[in-house]
């Protein structure tokens, strides 16, 4: 019998950790989550936190360790350069990335510094810290910016926003309803595709590397007030304002969210000024953030099955990408 995902136990992976990490023994290793990755906490003898990130095989966006290896290279260089991030640690043998025997063969995995304080969406921040989050993803790109390696990278591009998360959706019309609600999506997608070409024109600054899931749970803020950001697990090349669609907010949004939306744009043009062409875009990358979040998770249909894809789910999908019109109203700076 084949196996397509195992789940490690987590007494192997805390003897593992002991061998490849300078750290205080013993460690105790719990499961956070399982999504792209498995996810575990590591608790070493002195009460000290990391996370243990057990890399899945045959994700569609990596294509090889090359990648793995960019995104841990990325990790160290923004964390070097002062922000809020989380950090790889280095093992014994002096790499930040390691392979472990699994039942369905070879798996990749680092060790990476915990994330303190709690999630975005838990508990409320004042509008002068949302425009300090702003300014972060800011600063964020611009060091992005100077980061080198001799690893690639993915392209969050028409493709991987559009195409492929259609083409993943066309075997869930499984009724007239659904069929008719395809049907429109795929008329959509091609304004979508033509909207994002264009905005990727705009060139210079407004694309690069991104971290491309930037939404309320994958950054933490402490006591303090200070921010870190993890997951990068999808990061990658692609315009720069789609690291703040999972926060844009229309004008048909409550009015708490809206005011939430102005101080993390208005946090990002202190830092970084957006032009009115990448503002404008913003609904558009919206409805493609929509779309590639179904397609994203469609491609874990091996471990995660696909009962999830209702008619309500469709009807959804369609309802925010009908929105995808660029907005015309100027924003300040």
């Amino acid at each position: 019998m084949r196996v397509t995902h195992s789940l490690l136990h987590v007494e192997d992976l805390a003897r593992l950790v002991e061998r490849e990490y300078a750290i205080a023994t013993p460690v105790r290793v719990t499961l956070l989550n399982r999504g792209f990755n498995d996810t575990y906490l590591v608790t070493d003898v002195e009460g000290g936190r990391r996370v243990l990130r057990v890399y899945n095989r045959a994700k569609y966006w990596i294509r090889s360790e090359s990648d793995l290896r960019f995104e841990l290279d990325l990790l160290e260089h923004l964390a070097a350069a002062g922000l809020g991030v989380i950090r790889p640690y280095q093992r014994a043998v002096g790499d930040r990335l390691g392979r472990l025997a699994a039942p369905e063969g070879e798996r990749c995995f680092a060790l990476l510094t915990h994330a303190p304080g709690r999630p975005l969406y838990e508990g409320t921040l004042t509008s002068g810290q949302w425009r300090e989050f702003g300014s972060g993803i800011a600063r964020m790109h611009l060091e992005m910016d100077t980061f080198r390696t001799s690893h690639d990278r993915y392209h969050l591009d028409e493709r991987i926003l559009v195409a492929r998360p259609l083409a993943s959706l066309a075997r869930c019309a499984g009724s007239d309803r659904a069929a008719a609600d395809l049907a429109e999506l795929d008329r959509l997608g091609e304004r979508l595709t033509d909207e994002i070409r264009r905005l990727r024109a705009i060139g210079g600054a407004a694309y690069g590397i991104i971290h491309a899931d930037l939404h309320r749970g994958n950054t933490h803020v402490d006591g303090d007030g200070r921010f870190v950001t993890f997951d990068f697990d999808h990061c990658g090349f692609g315009l720069r304002a789609y690291d703040l669609v999972a926060l844009y907010r229309g004008p048909e949004s409550p009015a708490e969210e809206r005011e939430r939306w102005a101080a993390v744009l208005a946090g990002y043009q202190q830092v970084r000024p957006l032009s009115q062409g990448e503002l404008a875009g913003f609904p558009v990358l919206a409805a493609c953030r929509a779309m590639w979040d179904i397609g994203d998770w469609l491609a874990a249909t091996d471990r995660n099955g696909d009962a999830w894809v209702t008619e309500a789910v469709l009807a959804k999908l369609l309802a925010d990408v009908r929105k995808a019109q660029p907005d015309p109203t100027p924003r300040p700076g």
